[in-house]
């Protein structure tokens, strides 16, 4: 499932670098910015999830989240209102387990940002980095994996499982 699923969101994924790179490489307004397109995406995405039932597919969801994170880096940045993109229909776990899939790679990917940030940003930038410190030192990238290999749902329908992964990363 995730070689299927990595081959099939690669452009999209190439895509969202693309958005992203130059944001993080503008300082504290690019960083902001960068901040306002991720919870654009990620508070609606897992609102989504949680009214699709997500408690019931991944027991840990809720040390999973990171709206919270993301609200404090915010408000940190002076930020408090943002404006949301629509969430997508994920009904069915397989649906689900593609949006995880986004969430969580996105995870990983954030682990990669953090050292050039503490080097370069401002004393604000460096204390507002809980959302893409989220998770350091628990292993949640590789017990997402199990779950979604060992998923009856995701195997059954590998066409939903992509789809879901798919409208994750469209905002």
């Amino acid at each position: 499932m995730r070689a299927l699923l990595r081959a099939s969101t690669a452009g999209l994924h190439a895509v969202v670098d693309a958005r992203f790179a130059p944001m993080l490489g503008s300082g504290e307004a690019g960083y902001r910015s960068f901040l306002l397109a991720s919870a654009a995406a990620v508070f609606p995405l897992e609102q989504a999830l949680l009214a699709a039932g997500v408690n019931a597919i991944v027991p840990d969801w809720t040390w999973r989240t990171r709206t919270a994170a993301l609200r404090a880096d915010l408000a940190d940045l002076g930020v408090t209102d943002v404006a949301l993109a629509t969430a997508p229909p994920l009904a069915g776990a397989a649906r689900m387990f593609g949006a995880l899939y986004v969430l969580e790679g996105s995870r990983l990917g954030a682990r990669l940002l953090v050292p050039d940030l503490l080097a370069g940003g401002s004393a604000r930038v460096q204390a507002a980095t809980r959302y893409l410190r989220h998770g350091e030192g628990h292993r949640l990238w590789q017990s997402f994996l199990a779950l979604l290999e060992s998923s009856q749902p995701a195997r059954a329908c590998p066409a939903e499982t992509i789809a879901g992964a798919r409208a994750a990363t469209r905002k």
